[in-house]
């Protein structure tokens, strides 16, 4: 309470405080620092003063703080101008913004409103809508004045009749026509909302209004007659109540009472009452007012301002998820000590296997005559050949020689060869290049030349001779296609092939040992981008099983290898030089059982059976559970790893998990494998399933052209056939665009030049073609996927590689919500990605 002897010095001190209150804002306005009231007061009834004061602290309320709500002194103030009428009447109209009840409406309004099949009048759904409204709002505040404890100070003392809305609004009507208690009651009433800001729990937004206290800066030095400020000092003091926080601080400045002495206090002793201990109520004290500075003008510094000026909203939604995630986070945590796997083990994670049907699919086992199918298969490309040598149009016929390998007798070793599929490839090409060449201009008519190198390609080199002298002969034998296998013989066949300069495109072999110059081409992905792909794929899926369904990455891969055989020796290779904490290889190479041609090599563990290989597998899975089998060995000795590994290895009905290359393709197609539940299977493909919707157009046509010529058998999947479908057209695409326009220009070096081209594309069944300017003996990005075999078939896992052209997959491959970018080979130097 401040009694100076001038107005002036009242003014002056009550206007440093207000200016405490207030912050400077970017604009270079001022915004206040907490709700406050500031009031010069000089002539009016204490009612007036108190409404004044309530407007003040709603004006004067920071923005982060929120719209300051005072419902209760709203309720009873809507009863001051009351008149006549019932007092609910009067409480609603201002609730509605109307200064008094509206009068009926009149019956003039016929505008009507339909729903469904009714229709009925506007006048009469607003009214029953107002009618909902209205009683909501009424049973709220009934609640509120008859459970909720602060608002016991409204009623009477003396009140001992039941506490509902409409006996509440009757006691405040005959008051307010008694008028002596009235600005009381207003006062108890906007003490009461102030107050409930004060108990508002951590998490209620409302706590925001709580955070600074209400100021009422109230001068009333010139008030001469009325006394409203003293009136309402008066009244705050009594209806201060104990609470756990500080509300309000009352700042008011009265003229000297004349005829009394006082004891004013410092304003040190007046900052200290400020934080009363709780529970204790505050009482009224005087405070002398220093001498005016010399300046004649005080300063207060700005006595709070908020961290985060982020506005209710806004913080509400974001405490309500802060709210979800805390209790979620609980829950997970509270029950992990109950379960053996959870989202914060490392060992919680569904296996990666695929989208598979419900139901296991049908079996593509089949009794092959290796040599009849070999043989209808070469009878087809015969029957093409005589049907271009007939209808071919002039100078627009090639050659394409056909290096093939024998069909094995062995049953189990002709399912996972490459021979007949090489052969069916092959003859549905040719089928589908005369289709097209028949009814277009600029097609080729193509010829092929098979040459047989005998089971695994034995007579390459003597086939390799034939065939250059034929190209002496004939100009129109513009390249060779074939090589299903990468063996030393094939190797040597490739050098002879340079040398004498024919274009080369293989379909399955992908050793690099083949890339020996400029002529060789492959349709399917080297080693090192396979090598690359299953690295990153094993790097992060969950493929080691450990309970259930449960599964997760491998720690440590063992590499089964063959280091006499050119394809596993450099698919072994690959793989370690992608992850070089993979340890020693294991090696064994069929046929050397006394180790007597050994290769000695730092890293590699020999063994000379399969035997001591499945021995060596099971000491690392045992060394660590968490081993995962690189198997890059042939198909042939796969069947008898797994044997030895469950009947004879100290590892017997333990689960394994293997990883293999294309060579375990048909083996897996074939249901070899299926039965053994405790075998978790993956491999490499170079080709989607027949059935997956992610396959281009020429891929969709050749699985029905397959299936209509020779069913649904073991091959139907197998890249085998695509692959050799895809180099025939490679080779006929490249002849195509060298015939035009001079038909003479054709020549192998031409062909060779074509594929070359940076202009060079190809939609092909094994994904997109595009040959890097003379530098990518392999296609760039070329398809590889890896498939997860169980008992309910083969489903893909990755996809990487360019499927073809607008199509998304292969760019990236997903576990659970994780993606993991496919890796991608070295970009062209100035070239575009397809």
């Amino acid at each position: 309470m401040l009694r100076p002897e001038r107005p002036e010095d009242a003014a002056r001190a009550l206007e440093a405080l207000r200016g405490g209150l207030r912050r400077t804002s970017t604009a270079g306005g001022l915004l206040p620092c907490t709700p406050h009231a500031f009031v010069t007061w000089e002539q009016g009834t204490t009612t007036e003063l108190i409404t004044r004061i309530a407007d003040d602290l709603r004006e004067n309320t920071p923005a982060e703080a929120g719209r300051l709500r005072l419902p209760a002194y709203e309720l009873v103030d809507s009863l001051t101008e009351i008149q006549g009428g019932p007092p609910a009447d009067h409480a609603y109209a201002r609730r509605r913004g109307h200064p008094a009840p509206a009068a009926p409406a009149g019956g003039d309004d016929t505008t009507t409103i339909t729903a469904f099949f009714l229709t009925l009048p506007l006048a009469s759904v607003l009214k029953v809508l107002g009618r909902v409204h209205r009683k909501c709002w009424e049973a709220r505040w009934g609640w509120r004045l008859r459970w909720r404890k602060r608002y016991r100070r409204l009623w009477p003392d003396d009140f001992d009749g039941r506490r509902t809305y409409g006996a509440a609004l009757r006691e405040f009507a005959n008051v307010r026509r008694a008028g002596a208690e009235w600005d009381r009651l207003l006062v108890a009433a906007l003490m009461t909302d102030l107050y409930g800001y004060a108990r508002q729990g951590v998490l209620h937004p409302g706590r925001r209004r709580r955070r600074p206290r209400h100021v009422l800066l109230l001068d009333g030095t010139a008030d001469g007659t009325s006394g409203a400020v003293d009136d309402f000092v008066t009244i705050y003091g009594e209806q201060q109540v104990a609470g756990p926080h500080p509300v309000m601080v009352l700042v008011a400045a009265l003229p000297p009472e004349p005829g009394t002495t006082s004891d004013p206090h410092s304003l040190e002793t007046a900052a200290s009452r400020l934080d009363p201990a709780p529970g204790e109520i505050p009482t009224r004290i005087e405070v002398a007012l220093p001498p005016a500075p010399s300046g004649g003008s005080v300063r207060v510094k700005m006595i709070w301002a908020p961290v985060a000026r982020v506005r209710p909203l806004p913080e509400v939604v974001f405490e309500a998820t802060a709210v979800v995630v805390a209790l979620w986070l609980t829950g997970q945590l509270a029950f992990l000590p109950l379960v053996d796997s959870g989202p914060f083990r490392d060992d919680y994670a569904a296996c990666l296997t695929g989208e598979k049907p419900d139901t296991p699919s049908k079996s593509r086992t089949a009794d092959i005559n290796g040599a009849l199918a070999a043989t209808e298969a070469l009878d087809m490309i015969k029957d093409q050949n005589e049907r271009a040598e007939k209808e071919h149009l002039p100078g627009r016929i090639v050659t394409v020689a056909l290096l093939h390998a024998s069909p094995p007798k062995n049953a189990d070793e002709l399912r996972s060869a490459g021979s007949i599929p090489e052969l069916r490839g092959v003859a549905l090409a040719q089928k589908a290049l005369h289709k097209i060449a028949l009814n277009d201009n600029n097609g080729v008519w193509v010829k092929i030349q098979p040459y047989d190198a005998g089971v695994q390609y034995k007579n390459a080199g003597a086939r390799v001779k034939e065939i250059i002298a034929d190209a002496r002969k004939n100009p129109r034998l513009i390249g060779v296609t074939g090589f299903t296998e990468s063996r030393a013989a094939t190797v040597e066949a490739v050098k002879d092939l340079n040398t004498a300069r024919i274009p080369i495109v293989s379909s399955t072999a992908t050793a690099r040992d083949l890339e020996l110059g400029k002529y060789y081409h492959g349709a399917a992905p080297n080693h090192r981008r396979e090598a690359e792909v299953v690295a990153t794929f094993i790097e992060n899926a969950n493929t080691i099983r450990t309970t259930g369904d449960n599964c997760v990455r491998a720690e440590d891969v063992v590499v089964v290898t063959d280091p006499k055989d050119i394809y596993s020796r450099d698919l072994g290779e690959a793989f370690v030089s992608e992850r070089p904490d993979s340890g020693k290889r294991i090696g064994y190479s069929p046929g050397d059982p006394d180790g007597a041609t050994a290769i000695p090599e730092p890293d590699l563990d020999t063994r000379f059976n399969v035997s001591e290989v499945a021995e060596a597998v099971c000491a690392r899975i045992q060394a660590n559970p968490r081993t995962l089998v690189y198997w890059t060995s042939r198909a042939r000795e796969f069947g008898t790893f797994l044997d030895r590994f469950q009947q004879s290895s100290e590892c017997a009905n333990r689960d394994i998990t293997v990883v293999g290359g294309n060579e375990l393709t048909n083996i897996a197609l074939s249901q070899d494998v299926r039965d053994h539940t405790w075998l978790n299977l993956y491999h490499t493909a170079h080709v989607l399933p027949a059935d997956h919707e992610d396959r281009n157009t020429v891929a969709e046509d050749f699985n029905e052209r397959y299936a209509e010529e020779f069913g649904e058998d073991i091959w139907l999947d197998d890249g085998h056939v695509a692959l050799a479908h895809d180099a025939v057209r490679v080779l006929a695409e490249a002849a195509s665009q060298a015939l035009t326009p001079n038909e003479e220009d054709l020549t192998r070096g031409s062909v060779q030049s074509r594929i070359d081209a940076d202009s060079f594309r190809l939609e092909g069944a094994t994904g997109r073609f595009r040959f890097d300017g003379g530098s990518g003996l392999r296609p760039t990005n070329k398809l590889l996927v890896v498939l997860h075999q169980d008992t309910n078939g083969a489903a893909p896992v990755v996809i990487c590689g360019s499927v073809g052209l607008n199509i998304d997959a292969g760019k990236s491959w997903k576990q659970g919500d994780k993606t993991y970018d496919c890796p991608l080979d070295d970009q062209p130097t100035g070239g575009s990605v397809d």
